[in-house]
């Protein structure tokens, strides 16, 4: 189960950032839609966010730092969950959530938001799992 988690959650991290990366042009008019970011941050926004999501997504792949990047895929989805709630409570309409990127355009909605909150749980569990083993020889 840890290794289908791990390759899951990967997976969904690489994929989302390949396709940011892969047109940031189009990355950064998704972020400027949000109206969050003031004038100037939106190509260092975006590119923070596609090479975290890489190195996130890359981590967990192919298992290397697996809890922490277990904990990091957590905070990084509860973000994501807060934000597109709060966009939402906003009633700020965007046409394109940036999940991944320009390409798959669909808007953000309240589905989003329980996806985001999935992946959450998702790495909570892929968190526990990857917990230390204590051995009965250890103090």
């Amino acid at each position: 189960m840890k290794i289908a988690l791990r390759i899951v959650l990967g997976l969904i991290l690489l994929t989302a950032s390949i396709a940011k990366l892969s047109n940031m042009s189009g990355f950064v008019a998704v972020l400027h839609s949000y109206h969050i970011f003031p004038q100037g941050l939106h190509w260092p926004a975006a590119i923070m966010i596609s090479g975290v999501e890489l190195v996130i997504g890359s981590w967990l792949f192919w298992g290397r730092h697996l809890r922490q990047a277990a904990w990091t895929s957590l905070v990084l989805h509860s973000v994501y969950a807060c934000f597109a709630a709060f966009m939402l409570l906003r009633n700020v309409p965007i046409l394109n959530c940036g999940c991944f990127g320009s390409y798959l355009a669909r808007p953000l909605s309240w589905m989003t938001v329980g996806q985001n909150l999935v992946l959450v749980a998702l790495s909570l569990l892929l968190a526990r799992l990857a917990r230390p083993v204590r051995s009965l020889y250890t103090r």
